[in-house]
């Protein structure tokens, strides 16, 4: 069976209509893979990339106070070494740093700017702000006694004000009394993430600290940064587990929420996309199966004379029907093929190059991202040829009503 189908494909090009109806199937499954490949890696290289920014901006877990889950608020919490040791302990968990937020106000004599000064120590991983950093460098928190005066400022919020490198800028911020403090912008940075940069600038954690009036145990909470966002689930709920009714020595509870808790629009939108993406498929891989059903229906009705002849020789109806579904077979199988090799060409070209980009202001992105995810993507090769072969099987049941004595006569 496999040669006679293998024979009617090879010498397919005999009969116009069958010619163009072969080269139309093999184009709407190429196609149909096509864009099913490049949404799939698209997507889960723009969700990735998302993630990864917001979590290394606030961390995957965060351990606060329990108060500052129901108000809009930065009530301290103490976090001590032996604390941030055991979080450290958990399988799944990379790096553990402090933080302090403190809400003031940056003022130039051309404009002024409300936001939260971020303070952090010589813990703090800044290896994601190094590698967006516009210009200047990131300062050494918390590496002396004597609190530092220097600042870290996104793009947005240095165009706002107006300021470059190593400009002396005030900042006031108010308690009972209105206070003024003197920095030094040592270095300006821009992730593309606008929630957070025109909301957000780095300082030391001692100076915020003492701007809040805490005492040098008290931060707005801990970070907790994870080797994989997978391991999320686990690692939540084993710091959960531990800090489970644990009191502080300030009579303060702590609460762990996870980054897609504190920002669920974000995570929401990002979860949308799986929504579109499926609908996609179902889209792509039925206009596949349709454009191969139509083509094997011209294919068996041009071939009308050779299925009479062949049944006058002893070939069997479920005999043919294996020819044609073979002969379909090698059709989806080479648009398969061609739709891969477009496919992996453009995302390639696109994760080399960044040759297709977006507004930043937008997406948080300034070009498309790309990921492999190997096993979607066979599985998604696997799921459309059997989809596709399994829905020839009722057209080519046509065969049976096809009679050998008017099909020999037919032209």
């Amino acid at each position: 069976m496999y040669f006679i189908a293998k024979k009617i494909y090879q010498g397919g090009e005999a009969g116009r209509v069958s010619a163009s109806a072969v080269r139309i199937a093999t184009a709407g499954v190429a196609i149909g893979i096509m864009v099913m490949i490049i949404s799939i890696c698209v997507t889960i290289g723009f969700q990735r990339e998302i993630k990864s920014r917001v979590a290394s901006l606030v961390g995957h877990i965060q351990v606060i106070n329990s108060h500052n889950l129901y108000r809009n608020q930065s009530v301290p919490i103490q976090i001590q070494d032996s604390l941030l040791s055991n979080i450290a302990g958990i399988t799944g968990v990379e790096h553990v740093q402090r933080f302090v937020l403190c809400p003031g106000m940056l003022k130039t004599d051309k404009a002024f700017l409300g936001l939260f000064f971020r303070g952090v120590d010589a813990d703090f991983q800044s290896s994601f702000i190094s590698e967006n950093l516009v210009s200047g460098c990131v300062p050494s928190f918390g590496s002396d006694s004597i609190p530092s005066d220097s600042i870290l400022v996104s793009a947005s919020t240095a165009s706002i004000l107006q300021i470059q490198t190593g400009q002396k800028i005030y900042a006031y911020f108010y308690d009972s009394n209105l206070r003024a403090r003197r920095f030094v912008v040592a270095g300006i940075y821009q992730t593309n993430m606008a929630d957070f940069d025109g909301k957000m600038c780095y300082a030391d954690v001692r100076t915020a600290q003492q701007l809040n009036g805490w005492e040098n145990d008290q931060y707005s909470g801990a970070e907790v940064l994870l080797d994989d966002f997978k391991s999320m689930d686990a690692v939540s709920s084993e710091i959960s587990a531990m800090l489970f009714m644990k009191e502080d020595a300030y009579a303060q509870y702590y609460a762990s929420p996870r980054v897609d808790e504190l920002f669920p629009q974000i995570f929401s939108w990002l979860t949308l996309l799986d929504t579109n993406v499926i609908a996609i498929l179902i889209l792509m891989i039925c206009v596949a199966a349709v454009t191969m059903v139509s083509g094997l229906l011209i294919i068996i009705l041009e071939r009308t004379r050779f299925i009479g002849i062949m049944k006058a020789m002893g070939a069997t109806n479920s005999q043919l029907r294996r020819v044609f579904i073979i002969l379909s077979s090698m059709i989806v199988f080479r648009g398969l093929l061609l739709g891969n090799i477009i496919a992996f060409v453009f995302l390639f070209v696109q994760k080399l190059t960044g040759i297709v980009s977006l507004d930043p202001a937008t997406y948080y992105l300034s070009q498309v991202p790309v990921y492999f995810p190997w096993i979607g993507i066979v599985g998604i090769n696997i799921f459309t040829f059997a989809i596709c072969v399994l829905s020839l099987v009722v057209p080519t049941f046509i065969i049976s009503r096809i009679r050998p004595a008017k099909s020999i006569r037919f032209e």
